[in-house]
């Protein structure tokens, strides 16, 4: 399906707006496009209505890049502003990254266009989620209905309160931010709250403190966790003088967290856990929500603390961590299950490591492979495709992407898993054999040749015959990257001065 994009257009051409659209939609969007080209006309616009990005060419008849960045800063949106425009200087592009640009894009370099918006569209919107989340946790920890307070791990000053906790604590002054939790708490026994702080969980039962002229006893609870680089320990006084129990303040917690007692049963589940799995409810069975194949019943009591363990729910991917505690007055323990959302950090790695158009290795990757592998021999092909750039001129760029595309998807269904593919430039590609001899890539190359003579290349009514030239050098003991690449690419140039079309073995 194709992704929505509310998208406010600077741009005065009419050519380049579709070339941009185009782009766009080529990488999986349907823009509905406002596009404006003075300040006046963007103004409007975003009085008028939401957008999820904003993408500028640098310099118009009235208007510039610059200027639209003012009105977006003075705005104060939060969603991507993406320069584009014809070659400026390193320098002026810097300036516009400094005034709150979020990317610069050359307009006649746009086949990374829609991965940058995608990429910039998604991190505008954790950071949103973040700040809710901050703005939820602090309006959660204020309500909370018992004694708790946020610290500094490091320095033991307090950095937020519940409004109970502010009553006991603290006077009629006000709040202040930059007091001692044992200045404002006075235990008859600091020690043990200063060794539950350091161990970063646990409890302290029934831990004497006075307040308001009277001694109180308090399980006093701690959980750890770091934010933006900082520790913070959370302690919650559990007033067992009175036989009040905190409930837990977990809605705020960005990523789906369960509570699930000893027989699986589900305890709590925060606001992030409903949107994952649905209807929950207390006291259901949590075994099926959470059952991995291969994956015993109850798999989570088993992780040792901090240990992660990959799972998949909902075809998402998933690090779950699970912290075994007890109630209080309990005998059995239960556990509280963290699950993180890693499908954004796997596609980042993908992205780093794979040619965006063809879904191959890029260079940079390929040649740390190829280093890697090299002290166990094997054979390198270097590989052009043959009359590209009449592809491209008489067909257009689309039937060049479409060519590059098609020509990929034939070679990889004649490699094996172990075969290492990457697109190296334009429409230069490699192939790395592990510890195979010349004979044996001879084999996978010639079968790439019959596929490619059979299968012609087809976009809209033209249709093209495929032919690719490569070269190939086996990898000696005393090789190195750069002279098995030169040997491979002297083969390949011979096959070309040939006539194309074939393929040439680097002698020994």
């Amino acid at each position: 399906m194709k992704k929505p994009l509310r998208l406010l257009l600077i741009e005065d051409s009419d050519l380049d707006a579709a070339h941009l659209l185009l782009e766009l939609k080529r990488g999986g969007f349907e823009p509905e496009v406002t596009r404006v080209e003075t300040s006046e006309e963007m103004r409007d616009a975003l009085f008028e209505k939401q957008f999820d990005a904003i993408i500028s060419d640098y310099h118009l008849p009235r208007f510039s890049a610059p200027e639209a960045l003012d009105i977006y800063r003075l705005s104060a949106i939060d969603v991507p502003f993406v320069v584009v425009s014809g070659a400026i200087g390193e320098e002026v592009a810097v300036e516009l990254m400094r005034a709150g640009a979020h990317d610069y894009l050359l307009k006649h370099r746009l086949t990374r266009l829609a991965v940058a918006i995608e990429r910039e569209v998604e991190q505008a919107a954790a950071r949103r989620a973040r700040r809710r989340a901050e703005s939820l946790f602090q309006s959660v920890l204020r309500a909370s209905p018992v004694p708790s307070v946020l610290v500094d791990s490091a320095t033991r000053r307090v950095v937020d309160g519940s409004d109970p906790f502010r009553r006991l604590f603290l006077d009629a002054a006000g709040y202040s931010v930059d007091r001692g939790l044992f200045d404002l708490i006075e235990f008859t026994q600091p020690e043990r709250i200063e060794q539950l702080i350091s161990r970063g969980s646990g409890t302290a039962w029934s831990a004497v403190y006075h307040a308001s002229g009277a001694s109180r006893m308090a399980n006093v609870r701690c959980y750890s966790f770091e934010h933006e680089g900082t520790p913070y320990a959370y302690l919650i006084l559990e007033d067992v003088t009175e036989q009040h129990y905190l409930k837990a303040a977990f809605d705020a917690v960005p990523d789906p967290l369960l509570i699930l007692s000893a027989k699986q049963q589900l305890l709590y589940a925060n606001r992030s856990a409903e949107e994952v799995f649905g209807t929950l409810y207390f006291g259901m069975d949590a075994g099926p929500l959470l059952r991995q194949e291969g994956e015993a019943e109850g798999w989570w009591r088993r992780l040792d603390r901090f240990e992660e363990k990959r799972v998949e729910i909902a075809a998402q991917p998933y690090d779950a961590n699970a912290v075994p505690f007890r109630f209080a007055g309990e005998a059995e323990t239960s556990t509280i299950l963290t699950l993180h959302n890693v499908s954004g950090e796997e596609e980042l790695r993908r992205l780093a490591t794979h040619d965006a158009l063809t879904g191959v290795y890029n260079i940079r990757h390929f040649d740390a492979v190829l280093h890697d592998e090299l002290a166990e021999g094997g054979t390198l092909a270097l590989l052009d495709l043959d009359h590209f750039k009449p592809i491209n001129d008489e067909l257009g760029h689309a039937a060049g992407d479409a060519a590059l595309m098609t020509f990929t998807s034939l070679i990889r269904n004649e490699l094996e898993p172990e075969h290492v593919f990457a697109r190296v430039g334009g429409d230069e590609f490699a192939v790395f054999f592990p510890r195979t001899p010349v004979e044996g890539a001879v084999k996978v190359v010639e079968s790439i040749y019959e596929r490619l003579a059979r299968t012609p290349f087809r976009f809209n009514e033209a249709t093209r015959k495929f032919s690719a030239s490569f070269g190939l050098a086996a990898a000696s003991a005393d090789d190195s990257l750069e002279t098995l690449k030169r040997r491979a690419d002297d083969a390949l140039y011979e096959a070309k001065r040939q006539g194309r079309g074939r393929w040439v073995v680097s002698a020994p």
